[in-house]
């Protein structure tokens, strides 16, 4: 009877420890936003995009906790991160303007935007020895017809030189958006000489219209430098000590590779090429933990 008696509490204790550690497990709460082909979800969960790779790669070496997914648009996105909530975003531009907000673990070096082009429109361009586009020169250019999206916003610098285009610039603003995608169509055929875009949305414009491979890509010179982009984490406790957790996952030599690998998946063989040293650069310095 006592043996069956201790036999009993045992089997009560284990199950009570099982229990108090299924409660006691960690969660961990991902917001994807939808920006292709940096985050591309379906039905809830992150597919084949840049930082879903990246994610699905950090919850791979991160088995503990229970990952959970948030569908949130950007503006949704950033005032849970500003009211604390715990939940880092994927996908989210390292800006001096986002640094008082979250703790960033940068994963990604995205190359800025560029002026998409036809082949017949390549020799027209008022290059600098660097093989970059001078777009103050091509908004002048009254043989180069322009095309962009209606208040889209194409970053400070760029939007300065749009606004302060001479009368006679022959560049037009339509409302056509489907991020971008149908002004690429747009180019593709004829209809412009030229737009501006980032790298990685040709790419994926061209999984889908083929046709739009054929652009190409130019370095904008007053334009030129990659910016960074990751994980943001609320500024709390929580957000840091979980930025640190991420940035150990994927501060190693392996996770490195994971990272340039899906970067490179959505950007064209040309900007591979053309930031080749930088690239390399940030592998190395991501084969570490940077915090």
């Amino acid at each position: 009877m006592a043996a069956a008696r201790d036999m009993l509490r045992a089997s009560v204790l284990a199950a009570l420890l099982t229990a108090g550690t299924a409660q006691a497990r960690e969660v961990m709460s991902w917001l994807l936003p939808d920006v292709p082909p940096a985050s591309m979800p379906q039905n809830g969960q992150p597919t084949d995009g840049i930082a879903d790779q990246i994610v699905l790669y950090i919850i791979k070496q991160w088995p503990q906790a229970e990952h959970r997914f948030i569908y949130a648009n950007p503006k949704r996105t950033w005032l849970m991160i500003e009211k604390g909530e715990p939940a880092c975003v994927v996908a989210a531009l390292h800006t001096a303007e986002r640094d008082p907000l979250a703790h960033f673990v940068d994963t990604n070096l995205v190359p800025p935007l560029q002026l998409v082009v036809r082949q017949p429109t390549l020799k027209q361009l008022p290059l600098n020895a660097h093989g970059e586009a001078d777009l103050q020169k091509v908004l002048a250019s009254p043989q180069l017809r322009g095309i962009i999206v209606e208040r889209r916003s194409y970053g400070q610098m760029v939007d300065r030189l749009i606004a302060a285009r001479p009368a006679g610039s022959r560049m037009e603003t339509t409302s056509v958006g489907d991020f971008g995608r149908n002004v690429l169509k747009l180019v593709t055929h004829g209809r412009a000489d030229y737009t501006l875009d980032y790298d990685y949305s040709l790419q994926y414009a061209s999984r889908s219209e083929p046709e739009i491979g054929q652009l190409h890509t130019v370095p904008i010179a007053q334009n030129n430098k990659p910016m960074l982009a990751g994980i943001a984490c609320p500024r709390n406790a929580w957000g840091l000590a979980t930025a640190r957790r991420i940035d150990r996952i994927v501060g190693t030599r392996e996770g490195a590779a994971a990272m340039i690998r899906a970067q490179n998946s959505w950007h064209t063989l040309a900007s591979q090429q053309r930031y080749a040293a930088q690239i390399s650069e940030f592998q190395q310095q991501r084969s570490k933990p940077m915090r």
